[in-house]
C-alpha cells in the first residue's frame, strides 16, 4: 500500500507571515457590526416618518450583508493567503485524523 501524503512544495503552498489581509477583512466586518443606523437620517418635524424608517431598515440589511461580506473576505484571505500556515496544519491534521480512522474501521471490520 502506497502512502498519500499533502506535499506542500507539490502543491506550491508556502505560509505568508507577513500578510494581514485575513485579520484587516475580520477587524472591519467586527467595526460594521458596531456601526448604529439610529442616527443616519434625522425624523422630520412633521409626518409620519416612513420614508425615515424605510431608510433606516434598507440601510440595516445594507450593513448586515456587507459585515457577511467582509468576515467572507476575512475567510476566503486565511485560506489564500495569510492563514496559509493554519489551513496547511488542518490539512495536516485532516490526513492523520483520516488514516487513523480509516486504520480503526479496518481493525473494527477485522476483528482486532
Amino acid at each position: 500500500m502506497s502512502t498519500i501524503e499533502f506535499d506542500r512544495a507539490a502543491v506550491g503552498v508556502s505560509a505568508k507571515a507577513d500578510w494581514t489581509d485575513s485579520y484587516t477583512f475580520g477587524t472591519i466586518g467586527s467595526f460594521i457590526h458596531d456601526l448604529s443606523m439610529r442616527d443616519v437620517a434625522v425624523n422630520l418635524p412633521a409626518g409620519d416618518n416612513s420614508g425615515v424608517s424605510d431608510l433606516r431598515k434598507k440601510l440595516t440589511s445594507f450593513k448586515r450583508v456587507m459585515k457577511w461580506t467582509a468576515m467572507e473576505y476575512s475567510d476566503a484571505c486565511a485560506v489564500l493567503g495569510s492563514g496559509q500556515e493554519e489551513a496547511i496544519s488542518n490539512f495536516d491534521d485532516s490526513e492523520h485524523q483520516t488514516k487513523q480512522s480509516f486504520w480503526d474501521l479496518v481493525a473494527e471490520r477485522m476483528g482486532g
